[in-house]
């Protein structure tokens, strides 16, 4: 994916990563890795008029002209900021398709998959994931188009506004159809590439854990051909995540927002029919799993370089090994996995990782229920939204 020539191998370990999905991120008319120049240059164009349409829909579906904490405002809020996650989407795959990055990143992984201790052909296929992305990808398209057709059917775009053109209805409904299909490329990118990440660090930790029991570590040789793979996996880590980290950085957070206002619209069951109420929280649904597939890889990542350092601090061999060579190769594993910083941080401030993630699951829908509460108090002492 990139304007470089690629050879048969490269072309071998792309579709091996990505399978289907190396084919379906050129229908999302975002695919820059044209090889001809006037080819790239016409579809950069039409990405950029794309992305720049993308957040002009955010402004539409954002203008509401309920109150604050009222009906129709909770829900242009809780379809609009997922709306900014979309172009955020939009973003992301122009980016990586302009920027070759697959091709980069497959380069780094078959270098890593070289320095293995024992080779495991069984690690390098992704088959079930990407059957898995395509799985989950209809209860996603079918959340994203629930909400809008029976709107549309109601001549509406929310069911809290006013009746609307007819053709900015249908110009919604197909922006909503066209968004679930590069949201679902976008998110399989991501998680295809963080998988790959995933195993090579889990099958790094596997190695050097038996490496560590057959007490081999000792010897300098074997020692230092885990340094250099150590250092081999944290580039291609720190690498993929300069590209990655334009997803990670801000589609949780919209998601995140409309995570609040989705546990807010819980309030009003008894003002909305019961069918729409239920596609109102099977979106909530899609929306909290959607985000989870974006924050448990980054995760589970970190928990493996975390695994990685334990084995290393919690060896003996080196405590008493007479080696200066030797010790100062476990020094150097050790520092670098300390002072190399491998996460990704949601607008740069709040690290992805497992104890982080534990603490925004149990703040942001609890956002959600102080607005409910201040609504209720509001409406308790006189007042109405």
């Amino acid at each position: 994916m990139s304007s470089l020539p690629v050879s048969s191998f490269d072309d071998d370990i792309i579709s091996e990563l990505l399978g289907p999905f190396r084919i379906l991120v050129k229908f999302t008319l975002l695919d820059c890795s044209a090889r001809s120049k006037c080819l790239k240059l016409f579809t950069c164009l039409l990405s950029i008029i794309i992305i720049v349409l993308l957040f002009a829909r955010v402004g539409l579906l954002m203008e509401t002209k309920g109150n604050s904490l009222s009906f129709p405002w909770a829900e242009s809020n809780f379809f609009g900021f997922p709306a900014i996650f979309a172009a955020v989407c939009a973003l992301c795959v122009f980016g990586w398709t302009k920027n070759g990055f697959i091709l980069k990143f497959t380069k780094k992984l078959a270098r890593v998959r070289q320095l293995r201790v024992e080779s495991n052909s069984k690690m390098n296929g992704f088959r079930l994931i990407q059957v898995l992305c395509l799985i989950f990808s209809i209860p996603w398209l079918v959340a994203m188009m629930s909400w809008i057709v029976y709107n549309f059917t109601h001549g509406k775009i929310f069911y809290g506004a006013d009746e609307s053109n007819i053709i900015f209805r249908v110009l919604l409904l197909i922006s909503n159809g066209y968004i679930w299909y590069i949201s679902t490329v976008c998110l399989a990118h991501y998680v295809l590439v963080f998988s790959a990440l995933n195993r090579e660090v889990h099958y790094f930790n596997e190695e050097l854990k038996k490496a560590k029991q057959d007490r081999l570590l000792k010897n300098i040789g074997i020692l230092e051909k885990f340094d250099f793979r150590q250092n081999e996996i944290l580039e291609m880590i720190l690498s993929a995540n300069e590209s990655l980290s334009s997803f990670g950085c801000f589609a949780p957070l919209f998601l995140f927002y409309g995570l609040v206002n989705g546990v807010y619209l819980t309030s009003f069951m008894d003002s909305v029919p019961l069918f729409y109420f239920v596609i109102l929280m099977f979106n909530l649904a899609a929306i909290i799993v959607y985000n989870l597939c974006i924050l448990f890889p980054t995760c589970a990542l970190q928990e493996h370089l975390t695994s990685t350092s334990k084995i290393l601090i919690n060896n003996d061999e080196f405590e008493c090994s007479k080696d200066p060579i030797v010790y100062q190769t476990y020094r150097i594993m050790v520092d670098r996995l300390q002072k190399v910083d491998t996460r990704i941080s949601v607008i740069a401030a709040f690290p992805i990782t497992k104890g982080v993630l534990a603490a925004a699951l149990f703040i942001t829908p609890n956002l959600g229920f102080l607005l409910v509460m201040a609504k209720k108090v509001l409406i308790a002492n006189g007042g109405h939204v």
